[in-house]
């Protein structure tokens, strides 16, 4: 399948609010040079909606310089994640891409990820914001939901931290491939269940601990009934991928379910929403 690459020339520290709004329109795989964002999507998923949309979002921005749509093959990703995604340290994760010799440190947990197209790789704030919030939370012998796998990092790092088992769903055959060889190289594929597809791949007898969904504001409106039903009262669930400017609005939309805000994390422009489903409403 071929894809769009998007270029905006605009310096980097205006990139986030971009982000956010691309991910709306189903870019994903972004990166992040000094004077310009790149992101990619599916041909299918780009019409003409979404160029008028984006040409007014660059039009509109007074450090934004122009844009450039083309296309682009199917590739070996590496190539360009290695310019941009280095090791880093979250919490007590130490994550690192396949290429890097990065060793961990005594009392790390070492997540190894070969991104290819799939976004989460622990580079981008909403990520960052998951894997710091499953650092603090009792994941030992639970079960997991992954909803919008990508990579599979949440599902791998759960997983280190002693999960039981996880399942992770994402509408993308790159995800689904890429989630499956994560698994491999963190030797927990054995736990791990990767499904293609939405939420109609989550058995409705299926209940899970702990959910997890790093997607964007519109797809989390869309799962909330979902994503409450499958989790077991008294269980968590994490939601990012929400900039701080869509707090109200989920709250809002949470307020028609059994569910209590137990902690709102912030990160940039990005924030991690905890909640966890009330017993008995």
């Amino acid at each position: 399948m071929n894809y769009l690459k998007l270029t905006i020339y605009l310096d980097e520290e205006h990139h986030e609010g971009f982000i956010a709004e691309l991910m709306d329109l189903d870019f994903y795989g972004f990166e992040q040079h000094s004077d310009r964002l790149i992101g990619y999507i599916q041909k299918p998923r780009y019409n003409d909606s979404n160029r008028e949309y984006i040409e007014q979002l660059v039009i509109a921005h007074p450090s934004a310089t122009g844009m450039e749509m083309g296309e682009e093959e199917e590739k070996n990703w590496n190539e360009t994640w290695e310019e941009s995604i280095q090791p880093q340290v979250v919490g007590q994760f130490l994550v690192r891409p396949t290429w890097s010799i990065q060793e961990p440190e005594a009392g790390q947990l070492l997540l190894e990820i070969d991104p290819k197209m799939s976004f989460g790789t622990g580079y981008h704030s909403t990520t960052r914001l998951m894997l710091a919030r499953l650092d603090k939370l009792d994941v030992a012998g639970k079960t997991v939901l992954d909803a919008g796998t990508g990579t599979g990092i949440l599902s791998i790092a759960s997983l280190k931290l002693g999960a039981k088992n996880a399942v992770g769903f994402d509408v993308d055959p790159w995800s689904e491939r890429n989630a499956l060889e994560n698994a491999l190289i963190n030797d927990v594929n054995k736990k791990f269940d990767v499904r293609l597809g939405g939420f109609e791949q989550v058995k409705k007898e299926e209940k899970f601990d702990l959910t997890l969904a790093n997607i964007n504001r519109n797809v989390i409106i869309e799962y909330l009934p979902d994503l409450v039903n499958t989790t077991r009262p008294g269980g968590t669930i994490c939601l990012s991928g929400l900039m701080d400017s869509d707090e109200e609005k989920i709250k809002g939309e949470l307020e028609r379910y059994p569910v209590t805000i137990e902690h709102i994390a912030q990160e940039n422009e990005w924030i991690l929403i905890q909640l966890t489903v009330r017993q008995n409403d």
